[in-house]
């Protein structure tokens, strides 16, 4: 037994895939510039060749379903997903050393190619990403085949935070006083920004407000380089239309800035980074790879272990203690249902005894994107070869140093309201990002795939709106009671006419940054491209074909969350505001899924601080001690 729960570092070396050595490091990888080349190509081929999976048939084969599970052990805790949340989890609490961690992870070891920022796109074509799609929308995802946005969630150890595009953006002050207004006692931004800090360690050579800051956390906070003269036109064309620099994550959100990012010199400072892989040489983490979660054991309403498949074996885990779930807004609601933790009319229609009656899987909130308003400039970036930027990658050099070519982020208030939370964000991705297989990237179907080979990498830029408070709600629900089959996503975009509306109205503003001096110093003209299905019933550019190309174009940030939302009723919230799901004991949630409306920003920050917030209460209550809401 002690065996099969000390199998880490076997597990880490077999589970790496061919696209890149697990064992290697960046910094050695840099030694030798001819094999990080070929390892990026050997990446580049791959995603361009893969076929997402359908269902976890693939992703875990030749289990025997009807064997009795084999006993695994006992441990204090037991950490369903050693993604962003699960990982701080796992690092905290296991700085007890009296304290044992089982830590399981449906995915792999952290390939090394992860840690560059600017090949985060690739990794969505690859293993490490489950492969999810969302349900066929109605008002959104019109450009893709059968309506399906894909929707990508990490399946690797660090989860989302090793896949994403590193954005380190918190939201704004009030996003946290509305979920403590919503009686969550405990969470208002004075009692969160300390974890907001004890996370972070900032390496800003740009101005910031240091008291709104760490600077001794485990995630290095910082900005890439500037694009020369491109990230400054930026700055200087939201200056003209009163959008002033400042540090978004400082006292005041609105106005403009150079994106900060997880980002340590060259390398992403993701949760696997930061928290697991110091973390690894303790003897009380227990960290299983390549395992599936499929049902959560409850005894007398109270969380008593898993079950889990391993090496086509199928496993059961005791917790003494309790069972965390940090599977993510769309795996931790799945995995509930499963364990009889859900609706009553969703877990009666596939035949799952109930154990608790609660709301998971509904109020699923997303940040639609619209990536649609594309511009060219009469200068030339990046002219160089592969081979170079990769060169410069090494010296922490772009393009390669930022994920998805992220400039700028500008906040918007569409009633210029500094007291209200703003409603879009605008983000600027730069060269060489947009090249002619931008809409391949965003998997549109071929007629608007074709329309994006217009894209010139080398002088285009884009301005994305990102919605941020979306008034439309989804759902996760279960396409089956066998843990195999992938859940339904239905984010719904747009089914409330108010989002339409907005993210319009950001379109209209974004669309005045044209006649500043700025751009126009950079002769930086619009570059339309072709929308099937608008340009030949709507006038271009009128608000009718405006809005047909938001419901064309629009897809998913990525920021799924409310799954498993937090407030003090059972009607409308799955855990309380500690995180404890209502009616059973010993059962916590500890991810995105928990908050309870969505932040004017990027969730990944928040689930951070939620996980550093959620191992004080925990470690408080083994020392049984109470924490003060007062």
């Amino acid at each position: 037994m002690w065996f099969f729960r000390r199998i880490i570092a076997a597990s880490i070396v077999t589970a790496c895939i061919v696209l890149a050595i697990c064992t290697t490091k960046i910094s050695a990888l840099c030694s030798n510039s001819t094999e990080l080349l070929a390892n990026i190509s050997e990446l580049v081929s791959q995603s361009a060749t893969y076929q997402t999976y359908v269902n976890n048939n693939k992703h875990f084969t030749g289990l025997n379903k009807t064997k009795k599970p084999i006993d695994f052990g006992e441990f204090d805790y037991i950490i369903v997903g050693c993604g962003t949340a699960g990982g701080v989890l796992a690092n905290r609490l296991t700085e007890d050393k009296n304290i044992e961690v089982l830590c399981i992870e449906a995915g792999e070891a952290t390939p090394v190619l992860t840690a560059i920022l600017g090949l985060s796109t690739f990794f969505f074509t690859t293993p490490l990403n489950w492969g999810y799609n969302t349900t066929s929308q109605t008002n959104a995802c019109l450009a893709h085949k059968y309506q399906q946005c894909p929707y990508p969630r990490g399946k690797v150890v660090g989860g989302s935070s090793t896949i994403n595009a590193g954005v380190y953006a918190r939201g704004n002050k009030e996003d946290y006083n509305h979920w403590a207004s919503l009686g969550n006692p405990g969470w208002t931004y004075e009692e969160l920004l300390p974890y907001f800090k004890k996370s972070e360690s900032a390496k800003f050579k740009v101005d910031i407000e240091p008291q709104y800051h760490g600077f001794n956390g485990p995630q290095k906070i910082s900005v890439a380089e500037d694009t020369p003269e491109l990230t400054q036109l930026f700055l200087d064309a939201a200056k003209e239309l009163g959008a002033i620099e400042l540090d978004y994550n400082g006292d005041n959100q609105y106005g403009t800035s150079r994106i900060q990012a997880y980002l340590n010199e060259n390398i992403r400072s993701g949760t696997s980074q930061a928290y697991i892989s110091p973390a690894l040489d303790r003897l009380n983490l227990h960290l299983q790879l390549n395992c599936l979660v499929t049902k959560i054991i409850t005894k007398s309403s109270r969380a008593v272990g898993i079950r889990f498949t391993m090496n086509d074996k199928l496993y059961f885990a005791k917790a003494t203690k309790e069972v965390i779930v940090s599977a993510g807004a769309i795996n931790t609601p799945q995995l509930l249902m499963l364990s009889g933790i859900g609706p009553r009319e969703e877990l009666k229609k596939h035949g799952i005894e109930p154990i608790a009656i609660l709301p998971v899987g509904q109020y699923l909130q997303d940040h639609p994107l619209f990536p649609g308003m594309f511009y060219r400039t009469n200068q030339i970036y990046y002219n160089t070869s592969f081979e170079q930027q990769v060169n410069d990658y090494c010296e922490n050099k772009r393009p390669l140093t930022a994920g998805w070519g992220d400039q700028c982020i500008t906040y918007i208030s569409l009633e210029n309201n500094p007291q209200k939370r703003p409603d879009i964000e605008l983000v600027t991705v730069g060269p060489p990002a947009l090249t002619p297989a931008w809409g391949a990237v965003l998997q549109y179907n071929e007629k608007y795939a074709a329309a994006f080979k217009i894209l010139n990498p080398l002088t285009d830029f884009l301005n994305a709106l990102v919605l941020l408070h979306p008034e439309s709600r989804g759902e996760v629900t279960l396409k089956s009671k066998d843990p195999f089959d992938f859940p339904q996503i239905n984010p719904n975009f747009y089914s409330d006419e108010r989002d339409m509306d907005l993210m319009y109205r950001g379109i209209e503003r974004a669309l005045s940054l044209m006649h500043t001096k700025a751009y126009k110093n950079f002769e930086a003209e619009w570059l339309r491209i072709a929308m099937p299905g608008c340009d030949e019933k709507f006038k271009s550019f009128s608000k009718k074909w405006w809005i047909c190309a938001i419901g064309h174009l629009s897809v998913s940030c990525f920021h799924p969350i409310g799954t498993a939302r937090m407030g003090p009723s059972p009607n409308i919230s799955v855990v309380d505001h500690e995180l404890k799901v209502h009616g059973i004991g010993a059962l916590r949630v500890v991810d995105a899924s928990v908050m309870p409306s969505h932040i004017s920003g990027h969730p990944n920050a928040a689930v951070v601080m939620i996980a550093e917030k959620a191992s004080d209460l925990i470690k408080m209550e083994n020392l049984n001690r109470k924490p003060d809401y007062s």
